[in-house]
């Protein structure tokens, strides 16, 4: 849904009226599409950001955490 009171694509920084209309996330069609493809890649691949993002979501869903987000001494027991 186009936004017409957004005036620069928080993505590449180009005012609206060079990319035009902008998103509801503040951003232009390039950006949203290069984030949508990102997303997808990541997710496919198991990698990068996305799939991070997507590991969390699915482990708190359960009412978990992951252990990569534990803090060091909560992983050793308080044992160096």
């Amino acid at each position: 849904m186009p936004r017409s009171d957004y005036k620069t694509c928080k993505g590449c920084g180009k005012p609206s009226s060079e990319v035009g209309d902008l998103s509801y996330t503040r951003l232009c069609a390039a950006c949203g599409h290069a984030r949508l493809e990102e997303n997808i890649v990541g997710i496919a691949t198991h990698s990068g950001p996305a799939f991070l993002r997507y590991r969390r979501a699915m482990v708190a869903a359960f009412g978990g955490v992951l252990l990569d987000d534990w803090p060091d001494d909560a992983q050793t027991g308080g044992h160096a």
